[in-house]
């Protein structure tokens, strides 16, 4: 009964410390990313949680520490024997003729050490790039996930307005029916337009969900952690909403004005720098460079001998007394040059260099492509944008106007309202979508051109 006493306090402080805890917890990211979902806040939390990222940090920490055991000497040997001791008493260690005790220590192929220490450095070098790749991937995924999230969000949002406005031109047209201004089939018409939005409108919530899902799985956060709703796009990408397009008069004719001409990317100034800011051709040439410590080391190895120094100690008990203690030393060599095994281990160290040279061409072929091919996409992407934004968003309101308030006035029919609020509903879709667009765009740009801010990153 006195133990369960004593524990019950410290159990009672242990709850409360982790009650207190999870407040803390609750109180900060999370509780930020469940009021709002800013891309600044998930792309932090992602690289601090995320298990890829941890992995890589991990395997990075452990290839430096092979690096620091690499260049070191092979571990000193102690040895013991002794000689003719009698079978018929083995414990009588004072009848034996002879009681060894020494030290053995081998010493590799002159400059062989030092060159595995060059190789080993230039893996840590490479685990260290690895790491700096998965963060970027990471932060990538992340933003691309983002994107999508805020397109489902805000199609989710128009298809809710869409249903709103559908529902008061449904009521029109019922009051319009009962003035005799207007017909049963327009209303049906319209019926059957509420419920194919609705139709659209479960499928971008399943959209929602899943983009939401794969956010906090990206954090390494239960997936169905609450997440606000995702900040406006337009706050980080290049690309503005453009000014609301003014209200026109009943049968105004008004000419589109024209789009900007956006700005091409700079590739050159781009590819000048490729080199330097992508990891992935960064650790090619390191690993060029560990196969060149490699081939030192085999070309040592194959010319120079091993090498290993012993010292004894000798303890003679049946001898005389001035004869009892002694000592021996004893130096060893291999004989590599007898042997075939260094010469193919120098073979294929060079072949090895060879084939990584290759690879450090196809891997810098490979990053150019997939800079051009990003700032193509990005190219397009700003394109579309600013044609939907500047021109088809303006006019598709305009028309929606006039079609909604001719049929107000009696005019028209159901069928004139319901394309036009279609095509205002699709063009607002559509801008959602090349923002949303833009954004992964510009993402894969940064990420192709080495560009990607990643917080906490260390060349």
């Amino acid at each position: 009964m006195r133990s369960v006493r004593s524990i019950r306090p410290v159990a009672i402080a242990a709850v409360t410390f982790l009650s207190a805890w999870d407040a803390r917890a609750a109180t900060g990211d999370d509780a930020e990313l469940a009021r709002s979902a800013r891309l600044e806040t998930i792309l932090r939390v992602a690289l601090e949680r995320n298990p890829d990222v941890a992995e890589n940090q991990a395997r990075a920490r452990a290839a430096e520490a092979r690096s620091d055991a690499a260049s070191r000497l092979p571990d000193l040997e102690a040895k013991y024997e002794q000689w003719g001791v009698p079978l018929k008493r083995p414990y009588a260690l004072d009848e034996a003729q002879m009681l060894m005790v020494g030290v053995r220590q081998t010493f590799p192929a002159w400059g062989s050490l030092d060159a595995r220490g060059r190789a080993a450095a230039e893996d840590a070098g490479n685990a260290k790039d690895a790491s700096r790749t998965r963060r970027q991937e990471i932060a990538a995924q992340v933003r691309r996930t983002y994107a999508t999230y805020y397109k489902a969000d805000q199609e989710l949002r128009l298809h809710l307005e869409h249903v709103g406005l559908t529902s008061r031109i449904l009521e029109l047209a019922r009051v319009n029916q009962r003035t005799g201004h207007g017909n049963l089939q327009d209303v049906l018409r319209l019926q059957l337009e509420l419920t194919r939005v609705h139709t659209d409108v479960a499928r971008l919530e399943r959209e929602q969900r899943s983009s939401r899902a794969l956010l906090n799985a990206l954090m390494d956060r239960p997936a169905d952690a609450p997440l606000g709703p995702p900040e406006d796009l337009s706050l980080n990408s290049g690309p503005t909403k453009g000014p609301e397009p003014p209200a026109t008069v009943r049968g105004e004719q008004s000419s589109p004005a024209p789009h900007a001409v956006t700005p091409r990317t700079d590739i050159a100034a781009l590819e000048g720098s490729i080199d330097a800011n992508r990891p992935e051709v960064a650790a090619a040439a390191r690993t060029i460079r560990r196969d060149e410590a490699l081939v030192d080391s085999a070309r040592r190895s194959a010319r120079f001998p091993q090498v290993m120094v012993g010292l004894d100690y000798w303890y003679m008990p049946t001898f005389p007394a001035d004869m009892r203690h002694a000592y021996s030393a004893m130096v060893a060599i291999t004989l590599p040059w007898l042997s075939g095994r260094r010469s193919a281990d120098q073979r294929e160290a060079e072949a090895s260099l060879q084939a990584d040279r290759a690879a450090l061409v196809s891997t810098k072929n490979t990053v150019r492509y997939e800079l051009r091919d990003a700032a193509a996409r990005v190219d397009s992407a700003r394109q579309s944008f600013s044609i939907i934004d500047q021109d088809l968003l303006a006019q598709a309101k305009r028309s929606l106007e006039v079609t909604q308030a001719a049929y107000a006035a009696g005019q028209g029919d159901a069928v004139g309202v319901l394309d036009a609020l279609r095509s205002y509903l699709q063009v607002r879709i559509e801008r959602v979508r090349a923002l949303a667009e833009l954004a992964a765009s510009e993402t894969d740009l940064e990420r192709a051109a080495g560009t990607l801010a990643v917080e906490g990153e260390t060349r």
